[in-house]
């Protein structure tokens, strides 16, 4: 009988002779998954006090849960649009995956929300993204901005051109 591995949230090491093992980077360094909610976003929005750095995390994972979910309150440009279509393109790939971040142990991360839905039943990972691109085309709608599917078909578009 085997046990299944259920994947985790490692800290990323900046130190000599740290290894991955496998785990997938998910901090600002890399392209999409990076939390684009800073620290300095919570004391901005006076969700945390200067300093207190567990009230801040708790903060922008929230803000980053949010914004995951289609909130556009904070982010709502068209490029912010697409970092979030690129993040829910890949939570399928993530599934199973260890995920790596530098925020430490004791900390809030947004790995949490990434390994939450990327691990979820497949069913419910396909609905929280469906319901994700719905809220994001509501508020464009009601923004009066182009749906994101017409601004996506239109790079790809773009980018076919570029290609031939």
């Amino acid at each position: 009988m085997t046990t299944a591995v259920t994947p985790r949230r490692r800290v990323r090491e900046r130190t000599r002779g740290w290894r991955r093992g496998g785990a997938i980077i998910a901090d600002r360094t890399t392209k999409y998954l990076g939390n684009p909610f800073t620290l300095d976003w919570a004391y901005a929005l006076k969700l945390a006090e200067p300093g207190d750095r567990a009230a801040a995390h708790e903060a922008v994972v929230e803000l980053y849960r949010k914004w995951l979910s289609g909130d556009r309150t904070h982010l709502d440009s068209d490029e912010d649009d697409i970092r979030r279509e690129q993040v829910l393109n890949r939570l399928p790939l993530l599934r199973g995956k260890d995920l790596a971040c530098p925020c430490r142990a004791h900390l809030r991360c947004h790995i949490e929300v990434l390994l939450q839905w990327a691990n979820a039943e497949p069913r419910e990972t396909e609905h929280y993204i469906a319901l994700a691109r719905r809220r994001v085309d509501a508020s464009r709608a009601r923004q009066g901005q182009t749906l994101l599917q017409h601004i996506l078909d239109s790079l790809t578009a773009t980018k076919n051109r570029r290609t031939r």
